[in-house]
């Protein structure tokens, strides 16, 4: 059925309506949207709708009741995007939930003396292999075999300050090798103290 124009809803008629019911309609969409920001979105975007679709019925029909059911509509829809809002959000406040205790059971298994050793270990195993054999037995025998400086000086037949200069050069080279370690340098010295045990 096509409408006439003379049927159809005036802007006159429209401002008389908004006036006589925005307040109502915005405590209606409140009881159910509970955010009064929200709900005056709501009813406006409603009015706008209302009058864009005002060809559709004629001055005769039920123009509250057809204004009603658009606000009804318009606050069905605000709270199913609430509604996904705070499905998300959950999912999101679970995963970082479940981060956050993954994070403190790793921290908590963590042990910083062992984080780096096996390749501090593999470091200085390559730079012990790279020296020569007699700076190599020194060292060897002061760190792994627990000898004192004067008891490898006799056993190889050389002076107590050969010996201190070569554990100080392999020490030096194993400081320039560790360069990036450097922060965790206690561990590099309980590495050094106990290579033979790895």
């Amino acid at each position: 059925m096509e409408i006439l124009d003379d049927n159809r809803l005036t802007s006159a008629e429209l401002s008389t309506i908004y006036s006589e019911y925005y307040q109502k309609l915005v405590i209606i969409a409140l009881r159910y949207v509970r955010a009064k920001s929200a709900a005056e979105d709501i009813v406006t975007d409603s009015f706008v709708s209302f009058w864009e679709h005002r060809d559709k019925f004629t001055r005769a029909d039920n123009k509250i009741g057809y204004l009603l059911t658009i606000v009804k509509h318009n606050c069905m829809n605000y709270l199913h995007r609430q509604q996904n809002f705070y499905k998300i959000e959950q999912q999101l406040g679970r995963e970082n939930q479940r981060m956050l205790n993954e994070s403190i059971r790793a921290l908590g298994n963590f042990e910083p003396t062992t984080f780096y050793a096996t390749e501090v270990q593999q470091i200085i195993r390559r730079e012990l292999d790279k020296l020569p054999e007699l700076t190599r037995k020194i060292f060897e025998q002061n760190r792994f075999m627990d000898k004192t400086y004067d008891e490898i000086a006799e056993e190889l037949g050389i002076t107590r300050r050969k010996v201190t200069s070569e554990i100080q050069n392999v020490l030096a080279i194993m400081r320039k090798a560790l360069a990036e370690y450097l922060p965790v340098a206690g561990l590099i010295s309980v590495i050094l103290n106990n290579l033979h045990k790895y």
